[in-house]
């Protein structure tokens, strides 16, 4: 009996390490999916009102689809002159921000000359007679290898927008038929089809309600970052609040992404650091009463996951996947906690994600 167990839990180890390198190498594979996935349980609602009008699915997925594309392409000609502008003024902000750590550097007793002294005195103590050669430079890379790997990089991002949209539009075209196949597929009882059911109800409720608190906590987070911007002074202060929104949706990371951006570009607009970090700090404080605070307790309310849980997926996703894995870690977890609730061999895992 204990050499049975032991050889279950060697499986069990097994098994998870071989899950955990299938998802970190598949990533090109699983994050298009899950994002399509996400996607389409969002526009669900609207294809099925639109489907009443138009009367064929096939085309009220088309036309919710191509909207979005028409509405994100709308979206970028019109804000194309302030982006332009802003990328503009970033080797200006560079240049502005090195003098204003030069000129602190210079003033006496202030902490990065202090540093500067003492690392002056160690490596004056560490010094040897006998000085290392110096190394030699990196050859430059040619430019046309830069070339390649940037059009590389298009290319393949494009591919990825492209094979998202597609399996966007078949899964909203397709209906409720992977859920009757998934239906069929759990067992010929009836118990079983029911059960099957009653997870993918389950599934449905919990992503949508997580995707609604997203929605509206982005929004928020949107409007009070322009609110707060605008009443500062601060430049494009609309475009930061659709940026805030948009990265939002990456918990923690996002936030500190505008908050570091917002930094410089108030820097170089105001010239003091002072009011840069008030720009600055108004957005976290604002990122951080609606998404780190009201966002997460409420996702995890309404997923039934408790914040450490939550917390601990986003840095394993995170870690697998990058920003990706930080954007789908939440409804994952969802979905595996309400796999676990019926199974019982899994209880025990749900317990763990739950409250």
């Amino acid at each position: 009996m204990d050499t049975q167990m032991r050889g279950n839990r060697s499986l069990i180890v097994l098994a998870t390490i071989a899950c955990i390198f299938l998802l970190y190498w598949g990533e090109p594979f699983f994050v298009p999916l899950l994002v399509a996935l996400m996607l389409s349980y969002a526009l669900a609602p609207l294809v099925r009102a639109l489907t009443l009008v138009v009367r064929f699915r096939v085309l009220a997925a088309a036309l919710v689809v191509c909207s979005i594309v028409g509405a994100g392409g709308i979206a970028a000609w019109a804000w194309s002159d302030d982006i332009e502008g802003l990328v503009e003024k970033v080797p200006v902000a560079v240049k502005t921000i090195s003098r204003s750590l030069q000129k602190m550097a210079q003033r006496p007793g202030s902490p990065i000359t202090e540093v500067k002294k003492a690392a002056a005195e160690v490596e004056s103590i560490t010094r040897t007679e006998k000085s290392p050669a110096p190394a030699q430079a990196a050859p430059a890379m040619p430019v046309w290898q830069v070339v390649w790997r940037g059009w590389v990089s298009v290319l393949t991002a494009g591919s990825q927008v492209m094979a998202v949209l597609f399996l966007v539009f078949f899964m909203l075209a397709s209906g409720d038929l992977f859920k009757r196949k998934l239906m069929t597929l759990a067992g010929p009882r009836l118990s079983e089809r029911k059960d099957a059911l009653r997870v993918i109800e389950e599934i449905d409720r919990q992503i949508r309600r997580y995707l609604g608190v997203l929605l509206v906590s982005n929004i928020i987070v949107g409007l009070g970052t322009w609110a707060a911007f605008a009443a500062l002074g601060v430049e494009y202060a609309g475009l930061w609040g659709v940026a805030a929104a948009v990265l939002h949706t990456a918990p923690y990371f996002g936030p500190a992404i505008i908050a570091v951006l917002s930094l410089v570009a108030a820097f170089l607009q105001f010239g003091e650091w002072k009011i840069s970090f008030l720009v600055a700090g108004s957005h976290v404080g604002i990122a951080t009463v609606v998404g780190m605070l009201f966002a997460t307790w409420l996702a995890s309310r309404t997923t039934r996951l408790n914040a450490t849980a939550a917390f601990v997926g986003l840095l394993f996703f995170g870690w697998i996947w990058g920003l990706w894995g930080v954007l789908l870690a939440i409804p994952l977890l969802a979905i595996i906690k309400a796999i676990c609730d019926y199974n019982d061999d899994w209880k025990p895992l749900a317990e763990l994600l739950g409250h």
